[in-house]
């Protein structure tokens, strides 16, 4: 069997983008759209990575594959299973911050270099106050960026053009204004020169940013099959799904970032909020929604409940008719986005276990689902029939006086199930599952710190979770939701 660097060449282009980080994600996302971006010509810009933590394992594969390796994308698009191959060539070095620190400050001094992207895992965007300036290199990722920057400033005396666009993939909220805030932190506490923290204020860009893929990263089980199907060796396959998203929080850069395609969407906006909650309201809202009475019904899988003519009917209606409504942007581009949820939801690659997506679902229905429900309240002056459902469905869900190791015990059809969410409210269902529906119901729903209010205030919300949750207890599950389906 060939190796990928027998088949393929990398080309050399100018580092346009230092990178902090070497994972699946970004290597499936950001240097999959620069790729995409480069061969048709719009960029003509490479990747420069660094590792932000010691292992030099991962930097010996790269170099052994000069760099090169492919994103296998497996899927739905466009109504059709979509499977696609591409050989990524746009990453110029790959760098360790620790064991190649000189070359890595060096590259502060490109002419070329424009973008920082990163990804250090959500506990990476913090400021310690512990963290020096003197180390080779500082602790954290903001310490790191910081000493960097500074660098960068003294290297070019201050340019106000040589100010860098920060790219933060992390997922947390407001990402790129925490970092920016974080670096803010060390000039002060290593009191770097203010001159410097006026051209980090005013020449750079910190910019909030909204990413969507699902990436599964290397096929351990089946890499074998990868090879055969590649005709070629390669240590680094990264597996993923055909959609991919990116928002990015500033349309002033959208001109010097040109990686928009019909394989990625990259939309620029200064209102990366109304991003988030369609994401938040359509695709996470339609997992909690349906997943919980899914199980009871009997299924598994994401893709099962796509198969199941009631369930699918379900998610049809509570998603186009309960919740794309209340999406704050135009119809058509909330609509196309749940489009392409169904489609994720289908791809007969990924098993997505119900299971899974069913931990701490009171605070992913508060933070999921209340929101689409209130504004479907407020638009069409009645409840909406599914979201109210998904609510009677979750307190069928954890219905149960049997305690486990650190959760609750459920049964589905004689068989147990584990219910997992925080200590405090699965001690408070397990006095209450006991009790009658009626009152089971209400204590919970009363309970302002699952909600954040108490439910009960909604008009008629506290009724008709009783009387949902009533009638899935007496005709089962699955019929309740035909009988809904049918209404």
């Amino acid at each position: 069997m060939k190796h990928i660097t027998e088949v393929y060449s990398r080309t050399s282009r100018p580092i346009k983008v230092l990178q902090f980080g070497e994972g699946n994600f970004l290597r499936a996302f950001v240097d999959y759209a620069i790729d995409v971006a480069n061969e048709s010509g719009k960029f003509n810009g490479n990747v420069a990575v660094v590792i932000p933590i010691p292992a030099d394992g991962i930097k010996k594969l790269f170099n052994e594959q000069n760099n090169l390796y492919t994103v296998c994308l497996r899927g739905k698009k466009e109504g059709q299973v979509y499977e696609e191959n591409r050989v990524i060539t746009c990453i110029e070095k790959v760098l360790g911050a620790y064991g190649n620190y000189n070359e890595y400050m060096e590259l502060a001094h490109l002419d070329s270099l424009e973008f920082i992207v990163s990804n250090t895992t959500e506990a990476g965007i913090v400021f310690d106050e512990t963290d020096k300036f003197e180390a080779a290199p500082p602790t954290t990722f903001p310490g790191k960026l910081t000493k960097f920057l500074y660098e960068r400033f003294n290297f070019f005396k201050g340019d106000t053009a040589k100010g860098l666009t920060m790219l933060p993939v992390e997922l947390i909220e407001k990402n790129g204004e925490n970092l920016k805030k974080c670096v803010l932190q060390f000039i002060d506490l290593w009191k770097l020169p203010s001159e410097f923290k006026t051209w980090v204020e005013n020449s750079c860009t910190f910019a909030g940013t909204l990413v969507d893929r699902i990436v599964t990263g290397f096929p351990r089980d089946s890499r074998e099959d990868y090879a055969k199907e590649l005709g070629y060796e390669d240590n680094l396959i990264d597996i993923a799904e055909p959609f991919g998203l990116w928002v990015i929080g500033e349309n002033s850069i959208e001109s010097k970032l040109p990686i928009n395609s019909n394989k990625l969407s990259v939309e620029f906006t200064n209102d990366i909020e109304v991003y988030k909650e369609r994401k938040v309201r359509i695709l996470n809202g339609a997992h909690t929604s349906m997943v919980l009475g899914a199980y009871l019904a009997g299924l598994d899988y994401v893709s099962q409940c796509m198969a199941d003519s009631d369930i699918r009917k379900q998610l049809t209606q509570s998603v186009y008719s309960e919740i794309v409504p209340t999406v704050h942007m135009p119809l058509a581009k909330a609509t196309e986005f749940a489009d392409a949820v169904f489609e994720r939801f289908e791809n007969p690659y990924v098993k997505h276990a119900l299971l899974s997506i069913s931990l701490n679902s009171i605070s992913k229905w508060r933070a999921r689902v209340l929101p689409s429900l209130k504004d479907s309240l407020a638009n069409t002056g009645k409840l909406p029939k599914w979201l109210t459902y998904s609510l009677a469905a979750l307190l069928a869900f954890y219905r149960t006086t049997e305690a486990g190791a650190g959760c609750l015990i459920g049964y589905r059809e004689g068989k147990p199930y584990e219910i997992h969410d925080d200590a405090d409210k699965l001690a408070f269902i397990k006095t209450m599952a006991g009790e009658s529906t009626a009152k089971y119901v209400s204590e919970i729903l009363k309970r302002t710190d699952f909600w954040g209010e108490d439910l009960t205030q909604i008009k008629d919300l506290e009724q008709r979770v009783i009387h949902d949750l009533n009638q899935i207890e007496m005709a089962g599950i699955k019929n309740y939701i035909n009988a809904l389906g049918k209404n």
